[in-house]
């Protein structure tokens, strides 16, 4: 098995960009998931999980220009759906999203938060056995994952990671639970289409065990925790001990 792919997500809910190598951090791959949207009037976060005008956020893209600081705003770059770029310094970037949305919002660098775990891995078997009929890429981007792992064999392997040690690069992930999708996976963002079906496929394909049947979990991928900090690249070997 190796590394095929590496992704991070400066903003929550935006779309990421693609890496050839990270450094992953205590609390996960540097400068992932550090910047949040925030609602100017109640201070939530912005996420496309749970009102219907942040699902437009997923269409904008954001990337780091440099890893030195990924905090400071003028090295973050955003990408709108029209094309148009701006900065986390660029004062009309809150007006910018604040259109898009239509809703006022601000942008802020926050101590990074995440669903369960500081990084998410997903294996291109599972996607594999969805059989959603999607291009390859498509299908993997849907699930936002930071480590995309091309793996022998077939079906959900990763489910067999919890609790082991996963080792590649100079780097010690230890998985600890699957990954549970909601809402998110059926909404479109940059070339992923809407497939309203896919919680229900990911549900039927993929059932966690020791849970009722009518209520199975939609679970594909794994959160981890990280052991050992270091470097990660495409093309690193993976090994699970």
């Amino acid at each position: 098995m190796q590394v095929s792919q590496l992704w991070r997500y400066p903003v929550k809910s935006f779309g990421g960009e693609q890496l050839q190598s990270a450094t992953i951090e205590p609390d996960g791959l540097r400068g992932d998931h550090l910047w949040a949207v925030i609602d100017a009037e109640t201070g939530a976060v912005a996420t496309a999980k749970k009102v219907r005008a942040w699902s437009r956020l997923l269409e904008c893209r954001a990337r780091l220009l440099d890893d030195a600081d990924p905090s400071d705003p003028a090295v973050l770059e955003i990408t709108l759906p029209d094309g148009r770029c701006t900065r986390g310094d660029d004062p009309r970037t809150p007006g910018l999203l604040a259109e898009l949305t239509g809703r006022a919002l601000t942008l802020e660098a926050r101590p990074r938060t995440y669903d369960d775990a500081p990084l998410h891995l997903l294996t291109t078997a599972a996607v594999d056995a969805l059989g959603t009929g999607d291009p390859a890429d498509v299908a993997l981007r849907r699930f936002r994952p930071n480590v995309v792992v091309s793996a022998d064999g077939t079906g959900f392997v990763e489910d067999d990671w919890l609790g082991r040690r996963v080792e590649a690069g100079s780097v010690a992930l230890v998985p600890t639970q699957r990954t549970a999708r909601c809402v998110m996976v059926t909404l479109p963002h940059q070339e992923v289409p809407a497939r309203r079906d896919m919680l229900r496929t990911v549900t039927e394909r993929n059932r966690v065990p020791n849970r009722p049947a009518a209520t199975p979990a939609p679970c594909i991928g794994v959160y981890a925790d990280v052991a050992t900090e270091g470097v990660l690249a495409v093309g690193d070997s993976l090994t699970v001990r």
